[in-house]
């Protein structure tokens, strides 16, 4: 019998190369499209808080950046705060017609009042930046900085806000009416 590639007996070094895997004799070959069974690569401990830090960072700067489109898209109603207060009397007579609320007059403490809480708010945002970026050198988490800074600003602007609102001669009286009619 003539030997041919099919049937000539192989030496034993031909024997142990082909018992070597594919990916094991060629290193530089592409992955075949269709190798897509092949065991996940494990992470380090370093290399998962690495990532974990990562994601923490994006999702901190970019609650960051909504902090402050938040502060200024509403620098205005803070500083002119005439329309938003008229609106607010407009939704509470529609709430309670009893109410019977006018025009916000308190125009000049309002605007002192949003100065105020525009102010809180611009120190609430450099103190949750300073305070994530210390923590992002530490290495620590710390998206939830800019969340309890807003928490606290938001909770500030609105002490601010009623404030305002309670001091307006026309809400005290009107506030008093509904008390008494009651």
């Amino acid at each position: 019998m003539a030997e041919t590639p099919k049937n000539t007996p192989a030496s034993e070094t031909e024997d142990k190369a082909s018992q070597v895997t594919p990916a094991a004799q060629d290193t530089n070959v592409k992955k075949d499209k269709n190798d897509s069974k092949q065991a996940p690569v494990l992470l380090t401990p370093e290399e998962k808080k690495e990532r974990s830090l990562a994601f923490d960072r994006f999702i901190t700067w970019g609650l960051i950046f909504v902090a402050v489109y938040s502060v200024f898209s509403g620098l205005g109603d803070y500083i002119n705060p005439r329309n938003s207060m008229n609106l607010l009397y407009e939704e509470l007579n529609t709430l309670n017609p009893a109410f019977k609320l006018g025009n916000f007059e308190n125009i000049t403490f309002a605007v002192q009042m949003g100065w105020v809480a525009v102010t809180i708010q611009a120190v609430v945002l450099a103190m949750v930046v300073w305070i994530s970026r210390q923590r992002m050198k530490a290495k620590k988490f710390s998206w939830w900085i800019p969340v309890l800074g807003a928490v606290i600003s938001n909770a500030l602007s609105t002490a601010c806000i009623f404030i305002a609102l309670f001091a307006d001669p026309g809400f005290q009286e009107a506030l008093n009416n509904v008390i008494n009619a009651g």
